[in-house]
């Protein structure tokens, strides 16, 4: 396909889009602040703090801290804020300490592969209504993502950068700054193919349709959309999927986050491909 027929079909997707947002601009509007409010009463309130305090304590030397008690501080700090905060703080955490140079950029791309978690609040207070199994979901994740973590074996960081005395001011400033443009982000895509599912369904609405444009679209609505499905294993297995290798938002959101690097989206997809197939495995094994 040549770049001009790619570049009509965009233009003829995006121009029908228009046209149908135009006419269904009721509908538009309310689910438009529908996920607005669910945005803000539900994803804001865990992830905004966590991310201005984690860039904090990077910038605060907590990684040369960690130095004093483990080989590998860069690899713990990643993960760790990666489990507490869920994703894309992976990839936001690893951009910025490649880019202050804790980090080579081999170091990155390996790094990228096994730093994808979902939130622990909302897996426990959302998913857990809607699947027995959560515990040993949130376990399998976990452990494929070790796994690859292992597999790929991280290097110990030996020449930190010397951390230098900034200005709390400034430095808080500068944080809560990255945080939006990353919190816009997040917001715009979701909203973005949030939008487009919604077009779709009013005008093609079936049961198995709904639920594949869900998966498909978006986070929240995908996993909501789970609790339609009867056979408990089928709807623990299309959850592990959208925790593992998630939905277009989620993706577009990672890729965007890492545009401007030399840390590659690709390596970021083998990892997750890696890890359903390793999380579906653990997923049996713990279960049987």
């Amino acid at each position: 396909m040549t770049k001009n027929i790619k570049r009509l079909l965009v233009l003829t997707l995006l121009f029908t889009l228009l046209i149908l947002y135009i006419k269904e601009s009721n509908l538009i509007i309310k689910e438009f602040l529908s996920y607005t409010n669910l945005f803000i009463t539900k994803l804001l309130p865990s992830i905004f703090i966590i991310y201005i305090l984690s860039d904090l304590l990077i910038n605060y030397g907590i990684i040369n801290l960690l130095k004093k008690i483990t080989k590998y501080p860069t690899t713990i700090y990643i993960l760790l804020i990666s489990l507490i905060s869920g994703f894309p703080s992976g990839p936001k955490t690893i951009k910025n300490l490649n880019e202050q140079k804790y980090i080579s950029e081999e170091e990155s791309n390996k790094l990228i592969k096994s730093t994808h978690f979902p939130n622990p609040i909302f897996t426990f207070s959302t998913i857990s209504l809607i699947t027995k199994n959560i515990n040993i979901i949130y376990i399998s994740i976990i452990l494929s993502n070790l796994i690859i973590l292992i597999k790929n074996k991280p290097k110990s960081n030996n020449n930190l950068p010397n951390i230098k005395e900034k200005d709390f001011t400034t430095t808080l400033s500068n944080s809560i700054i990255k945080t939006l443009k990353i919190i816009i982000l997040i917001y715009g895509t979701s909203i973005f193919f949030y939008l487009i599912s919604i077009i779709i369904l009013n005008y093609l609405n079936t049961k198995k349709l709904y639920i594949i444009i869900n998966i498909l679209f978006d986070l929240t609505k995908g996993i909501q959309t789970t609790s339609l499905i009867t056979n408990q294993t089928i709807k623990d297995l299309i959850i592990i999927l959208l925790l593992t290798i998630s939905p277009l938002n989620i993706n577009i959101q990672i890729k965007s986050i890492l545009s401007d690097t030399n840390i590659k989206y690709k390596n970021f997809i083998k990892g997750r491909i890696t890890s359903f197939i390793l999380t579906i495995i653990i997923y049996f094994l713990i279960r049987s």
